[in-house]
């Protein structure tokens, strides 16, 4: 089976000698605002020789001439205004001249002739290599085995004229047969031994995800709203002309074979995304998400979830940028498997509910998505890091009956301490907060603050407002919803709304199930709206009373 032809921008499986000094060069770009991204990274054979034969010329080197194949080089581009752009004229000169003296300042040099010319802009290469020795296996020291496997395929794969080269020795290699069971099998005349004409078919782990995903994606299809064209089983037409390398007609299509279809699943959506590294409960939901809405998209909300739980790699939040690198696959294989799932399918369905062929697709995205958390349910959690949201609520034993004693007990006027315990656990900052949410935790402090900063005198304002049946009489603002819900909430409603911000903040980060907390949880901003404006209610009350209060004592005065 033949590589691929498709451009691959992941610096992770570059060689080691190259993986941070891209990354330098990369950062101190961004950070002087010169729009450079990386175009290329590592570059198939089959690549080069195609580049190798368009005109006008792009290349003068063919399948294992270039730095590239060896995983030693990259193509720097701008990126204006979201286009790639080789445009080295005018203001942009001097952004090339820059890369260029930021690649050497990091051990790497642009591409020069014999005479010192410049020759290709773009490329950068380590200091000290050449594609002639790396053509007899002779590679620099400190590959690692990403680099070492990545490179090994590409070998494994080439099917186009003259040698390649010798693989690494840290590549993979599957041990020979013993040849006394070679001997057995050969002499058992017309046996039947199976063919491995597919490496889909003989991937048990690949094959178990991928029985959720053919579920889901049915025959031929041409819906006129799908922006994919002619699909089957999944396959795009678009896609299935990538694949092959040639156009392809609806017909092809609708005549793709299974066997074609699970390779090209396998290829361009759960080993492009490296599902095979990751935890499975990862592995499903990345997987399912590269199928549906892309891989470099599945990667975005691999980054984004993980950021919303407040985890960082080495101090740092992920880039979101849709390259699984070395950050970004060390943080999937070192989180919870479990939690970082769930962050990764809220993401997920999130943005299909916002897409604008929600309404035509959206039932059915849903019901997969709802399906997915029913499959995830059944594979292993896994292990790693949870995050400091969950892990401050369970390593302090907060107990829910805990919480709702303490809540409840602000009825009494006697849970200062408490509350003050309850509260800097409820009110501690959390990067996955919404504008909302904060703005309702900043409101509960203040609220919080003013109730435990309260002193015996302000019973005193129960005394003098009492009426002739030594109730309170209800001010305009108590009651304006009649005198009904003014009696019954009078008094109430600080509190009320204190303790259930209190309980739609916590209840959700105790890590428990049931179905009140499954409902809090997917109500919470209705929630803490609704009770927001119960708290401020109970506020005006209260100023309204102080004002009447103010009149009574005038008028005994």
């Amino acid at each position: 089976m033949a590589n691929f032809s498709k451009r691959d921008s992941d610096i992770s499986r570059l060689h080691p000698a190259i993986r941070k000094k891209v990354e330098a060069i990369q950062n101190q770009l961004r950070s002087e605002g010169i729009p450079f991204e990386v175009y290329e990274a590592f570059r198939t054979p089959e690549r080069q020789a195609m580049l190798q034969a368009k005109r006008p010329k792009v290349t003068w080197v063919g399948p294992w001439g270039s730095i590239h194949q060896y995983g030693l080089a990259v193509d720097f581009v701008l990126k204006i205004d979201g286009k790639w752009s080789w445009d080295d004229s005018g203001t942009e000169a001097k952004f090339w001249n820059r890369m260029h003296e930021l690649a050497k300042e990091n051990g790497m040099t642009p591409l020069y002739n014999k005479k010192g010319k410049l020759i290709e802009k773009p490329h950068i290469q380590l200091i000290g290599v050449s594609a002639t020795a790396m053509r007899k296996g002779i590679y620099p020291k400190g590959g690692d085995e990403i680099w070492a496997e990545h490179l090994g395929d590409l070998i494994d794969n080439w099917d186009g004229p003259g040698t390649a080269p010798p693989k690494p020795d840290l590549a993979p290699e599957r041990p020979p047969l013993d040849l006394a069971i070679l001997a057995d099998l050969e002499i058992e005349d017309g046996i039947d031994l199976p063919s491995p004409f597919t490496d889909a078919a003989f991937d048990p782990r690949f094959q178990k995800f991928h029985s959720f995903i053919k579920r889901w994606e049915g025959g031929f299809v041409n819906h006129p709203a799908d922006r994919g064209g002619a699909t089957n089983m999944g396959i795009t037409i678009g896609t299935l002309a990538d694949w092959r390398g040639k156009d392809v007609t609806v017909e092809d299509v609708r005549n793709l074979t299974r066997a074609e279809a699970d390779e090209i699943f396998r290829a361009r959506y759960y080993a492009i995304c490296r599902c095979g590294e990751m935890p499975e409960r990862m592995a499903m939901t990345v997987y399912n998400c590269a199928v549906l809405s892309g891989p470099k998209t599945a990667i975005k909300f691999v980054q984004e979830a993980f950021n919303l739980l407040g985890l960082t790699v080495d101090g740092s939040r992920l880039t979101v940028d849709g390259i699984l690198g070395r950050l970004t696959m060390g943080a999937v294989q070192k989180t919870d498997a479990s939690v970082l799932a769930e962050a990764f399918m809220d993401q997920h369905e999130k943005y299909l509910r916002g897409l604008d062929t929600f309404s035509v697709f959206g039932a059915g995205w849903l019901n997969r998505m709802a399906a997915l958390r029913e499959f995830i349910d059944t594979l292993p959690k896994g292990a790693g890091v949870r995050p400091t949201a969950i892990m401050n609520i369970s390593e302090n034993k907060v107990d829910l009956q805990d919480i709702l004693s303490i809540a409840l007990s602000a009825r009494e006027g006697d849970t200062k301490a408490s509350l003050s315990k309850i509260a800097e656990l409820v009110l501690e900052p959390d990067s996955a907060d919404s504008s909302t949410s904060s703005r309702n935790k900043a409101l509960l402090g203040l609220l919080l603050k003013n109730r435990l900063s309260r002193d015996d005198k302000s019973k005193d304002v129960a005394t003098i407002t009492t009426g002739p049946d030594g109730k309170p009489p209800l001010t305009p603002i108590n009651a304006a919803l009649g005198e009904t819900i003014g009696k019954a909430m009078n008094g109430k409603k600080s509190v009320s709304g204190i303790v259930g911000l209190l309980l739609t903040t916590v209840l959700p980060r105790l890590g428990i199930s049931g179905d009140i907390i499954q409902f809090v949880s997917a109500n919470s901003e209705v929630l803490l709206t609704l009770f927001s404006l119960l708290t401020g209610w109970g506020m005006f009350g209260k100023l309204d009373k102080a004002i009447r209060l103010v009149g009574m004592v005038n008028e005994r005065s």
